[in-house]
């Protein structure tokens, strides 16, 4: 079974979380750990990339070569944060074409005005309607692989309100989106709005689960019972490996620059080498020389 189809298939089991994955490494972790999907954020990527926020500061080109790498890593499905579709419709095409190259699974497009912004951020704008409407209409007509999966988000909640949301989401739905998704809800009133109002359209609804926005801190048994499907835990790993090494970099140089005083936060080189395929790697280089 394809990666996309897994995605699909993830859909009509239990309620799932994409883990947030910010580079190889964090996406071969998610794995191990039993994560069924992996996030690639927007806001995860300007930081790590560019180590600024997320005011939209990436091109389609470097969040593309962002996502293949993790892609790379990770034989889960990948969901990856497409922002406003990089342009207009045409450009909109090209980004779902890209992002099927690179491996994802699923994407979602959002109805933001550019500079677009975290759906967190303050003073965002939303496009027209019928503008998101053509923007997704071109990209699910560039869409490849028929299980390669389109969430429509709207950021309308903070600036034209929770009824406002509702109506963009549906035409979405009726233009063919895939599942929907409505960013910040501010309380756990306007999460039963979304879903008591968009369930009779048939498509999975997404809940963001980031616990430092605007909305309720929640665990995936109560979203669950709120009516959505499946979650995403985007910027948690992030914000774990910042406070992680800002705490290891202050001890080892409070401490003398010693790395004996620092040995309890990491992992040990040997065990490391294992997680990344060292033996693996090894093994295989010693036989295709032997065959050779």
């Amino acid at each position: 079974m394809s990666r996309n189809a897994c995605f699909r298939a993830l859909l009509r089991e239990s309620p799932f979380v994409c883990m947030g994955a910010h580079d190889a490494v964090t996406a071969m972790l998610a794995e191990r750990e039993g994560a069924k999907a992996i996030y690639v954020s927007g806001f995860v990527a300007s930081a790590i990339i560019a180590g600024q926020p997320d005011f939209g500061v990436l091109s389609q080109t470097e969040m593309f070569e962002h996502i293949r790498r993790i892609c790379r890593a990770t034989a889960l499905p990948v969901f990856a944060d497409a922002d406003t579709g990089y342009g207009g419709v045409l450009d909109c095409q090209r980004t779902i074409r890209l992002w099927e190259e690179a491996g994802a699974s699923v994407l979602h497009l959002e109805d933001q005005a550019v500079p677009k912004k975290c759906g967190h951020f303050a003073d965002k704008q939303v496009v027209p309607r019928e503008e998101m409407v053509a923007k997704l209409r071109a990209m699910l007509e560039a869409r490849q692989d028929p299980d390669f999966f389109v969430v429509a988000r709207t950021d309308a909640i903070a600036v034209t309100g929770i009824e406002d949301a509702i109506a963009r989401l549906s035409a979405y739905a009726e233009a063919g989106a895939d599942g929907l998704y409505a960013d910040a809800p501010e309380s756990v009133e306007q999460m039963r709005m979304l879903t008591d109002r968009l369930s009779h359209h048939g498509k999975p609804i997404l809940f963001n689960m980031a616990s430092s926005g605007k909305s309720p801190v929640l665990s995936l048994a109560e979203v669950q019972a709120l009516g959505f499907h499946y979650a995403l835990c985007p910027i948690e790993p992030l914000f774990a490996m910042h406070k992680a090494v800002g705490e290891m970099m202050r001890i080892f140089l409070r401490e003398g620059c010693s790395t004996a005083a620092i040995a309890d936060r990491m992992t040990s080189f040997d065990e490391f080498n294992r997680f990344i395929g060292l033996p693996e790697m090894a093994a295989r280089e010693a036989r295709l020389n032997r065959e050779g």
